[in-house]
């Protein structure tokens, strides 16, 4: 099948309008085909992809490509291209996957069915079997012969657990992966035509987990997650530019990486550890490199906040994590701007890093506008909400996640009800247009209660601050890796009632509630906390999911919700411990108590001073 006009149009529309993309002849070279499983407009968000597009074409004999999912194109049955060259996917050596969010899994397998890799029926031994450590075929996957490409995954949701994504892949990598893509890279360049011996080659490298040569089972081998020790190494900085991404004309630049807070409920505070921070100076240069004129040319338009590409909406996803990217802001093109161009800061906990406020200043200074990730509030940085301010941003965002002082306690976030409302009238005090509070409902030992608190204290701030003020209602999901991994989570119809109890309460006050959704919210904890056997729902339903369907699904192949959204025993293995992440269980089980207690709970030290407490930094002996 040919690719349709309609489709090369849209591509050659979208390089168009972007600066950065590498073009490359295929002849003679390791061609990678580098898939986010969005759309473009989502996709081209993620720091992440963008860093892996640059370290690969870094090498002169790898090709690597951008391949993202079009919905269109997938109703249309047209072949999965990649961006740059049109060329389908399935004639790629590597089609490498980053996957952030848990819900991108039905597109991860509606782009294999669409390249024509994934089978249907699937031609792999049974996921059950796989589940209780039966026997595997010699090839354990989904996929068809060994003409295919190699399928790695790879990513945030990946290293959390990959165990619902493990049937559909060749390899999975644990961890951060600029660590070990050096050595894969050779490894690739340098493989036989045998897949087996591939794999079993792969299945030696650090960090590097091959599903069809193992399976979870307290007696597995643990995947060991990897982690760049030595952040100096690295340009984590934006190399691709387009106005038509949720960051518009901003430079991301990440200045840190992994948050010592020890947030019970934050996936990104245990699977990123230690916290890493750029040096100051390192952060400026290469804010300074991207204010220059000749970095970036006009993107060629404004931004629509739309796909360019037909019948692709940009589609916002649950994360693993809380927030580890900037502030949404306008997206402008520099062309027809008078705005400065952007300099997005980019961390799971921007205000931690130890030298923000001169960061702040020194940004400021050179006549960047800024934006940056949600505010502690214990205390706030003022430097750093003054230079956003100043710089136009006109949103001000902190995340007291509960509001009652006890829950806060228990979830571990340390910033009082003082702290939050002087940093809502530093806000009123520097005009900010907008304030949004970030709130989860649903937590462990959550009561009614619980729920008038957090509408106390946004009655409090609605009376301090005097223009728009909005709050957000997240659904809690526990995840793999933190001390709420074996927590309950809240039935649906549970999570409504205080949703709906939030805006009624605070609508009357011209308060805005923002109301993620339950119902999905159980799809995402289903497959946060499942296995293997969640392959046959995800292949039911890719590229065409709905919350009912997947219940259907679930009960067709045996299964129900409410046994991977329940309460799990701290004593039993669970899928996702094949991955070690370094946090040790019996850490996570202490932390759990603590918890239970109502009392406070471990932080990394400053200034990343390695530590014996939860064994990243100093491995412990004794663990699950």
């Amino acid at each position: 099948m040919t690719t349709s006009w309609q489709q090369a149009a849209a591509a050659r529309e979208i390089l168009s309008r972007e600066t950065g993309a590498i073009h490359k002849d295929h002849g003679g070279k390791l061609r990678v085909a580098l898939a986010y499983p969005n759309s473009y407009y989502v996709g081209m968000s993620s720091l992440a992809l963008q860093i892996l597009y640059r370290m690969f074409n870094a090498e002169p004999d790898v090709v690597c490509e951008r391949v993202f999912w079009d919905a269109q194109a997938w109703q249309a049955g047209q072949p999965l291209v990649t961006l740059e060259s049109q060329t389908p996917v399935a004639e790629f050596d590597v089609w490498a996957f980053t996957v952030s969010f848990e819900l991108d899994y039905f597109n991860v397998v509606a782009m294999l069915r669409q390249a024509s890799i994934a089978a249907d029926p699937p031609v792999f031994f049974p996921a059950p079997l796989l589940v209780q450590g039966g026997p595997a075929q010699a090839d354990g996957s989904m996929l068809g012969g060994s003409t295919r490409p190699l399928l790695i995954a790879g990513g945030p949701a990946v290293t959390m657990n990959p165990e619902p994504l493990a049937p559909f892949f060749d390899a999975m990598v644990i961890g951060e992966a600029e660590e070990l893509l050096p050595r894969l890279i050779e490894l690739l360049k340098s493989a036989e035509a045998d897949r087996q011996q591939l794999l079993e080659a792969l299945d030696r490298l650090p960090g590097v987990y091959v599903p069809s040569r193992a399976a979870p089972a307290p007696a597995s081998r643990r995947i060991e997650r990897l982690w760049v020790a030595d952040l100096d190494r690295q340009e984590p900085v934006s190399s691709l530019y387009t106005a038509d991404t949720e960051f518009g004309d901003m430079h991301l630049i990440e200045i840190a990486r992994g948050c010592g807070r020890g947030c019970r409920f934050c996936l990104a505070g245990y699977v990123y550890r230690p916290p890493r921070e750029q040096p100051l100076e390192r952060i400026v240069a290469w804010a300074k490199d991207a204010l220059k004129p000749t970095k970036r040319q006009a993107t060629g338009g404004r931004s629509t906040g739309q796909s360019p590409m037909p019948g692709v909406a940009p589609v916002r996803s649950l994360p693993v994590g809380r927030r580890m990217k900037p502030i949404k802001c306008q997206a402008l093109d520099s062309r027809f701007s008078e705005q400065p161009p952007g300099i997005g800061l980019v961390s799971a906990a921007v205000s931690d890093h130890s030298r923000i406020d001169e960061l702040a200043t020194e940004l400021h200074g050179l006549g960047a506008r800024l934006s940056a990730s949600s505010m502690r509030a214990d205390p706030i940085s003022v430097p750093l909400v003054r230079a956003l301010r100043a710089s136009g941003s006109q949103t001000l965002t902190l995340a007291p996640e509960a509001g009652a002082e006890r829950l806060r306690r228990l979830i571990g976030k340390t910033q009082t009800e003082d702290d939050l409302l002087a940093a809502v009238e530093l806000a009123q005090t520097l005009d900010f247009p907008q304030l949004k509070l970030y709130f989860m409902v649903g937590h462990p030992t959550e009561s009614d209660d619980d729920v008038q608190a957090i509408v106390d204290l946004t009655l409090k701030a609605r009376a301090i601050f005097k223009r728009n003020l909005a709050i957000n209602a997240t659904p809690f999901v526990p995840k793999p890796h933190t001390p709420f991994q074996w927590q309950a989570q809240a039935p649906v119809k549970t999570l409504q009632a205080r949703q709906t109890a939030l805006k009624r309460r605070l609508g009357r006050h011209g308060v805005a509630v923002d109301a993620d959704s339950p119902q999905w919210a159980e799809v995402q904890g289903v497959l946060a906390r499942g296995d293997r056997r969640l392959a046959w729902p995800l292949l039911d339903l890719a590229g065409r999911p709905t919350v009912r369907d997947f219940h259907a699904s679930l009960a067709r192949h045996g299964l129900t919700a409410s046994e991977f959204v329940a309460a799990r025993d701290a004593g039993s293995f669970q899928p996702w411990e094949i991955v070690d992440p370094g946090v040790s269980t019996s850490y996570l089980l202490r932390e759990d108590r603590l918890a239970g207690a109502g009392r406070p709970g471990h932080r990394c030290p400053p200034n990343t001073t390695p530590c014996r407490a939860c064994g990243v930094c100093v491995p412990q002996e004794v663990d699950r």
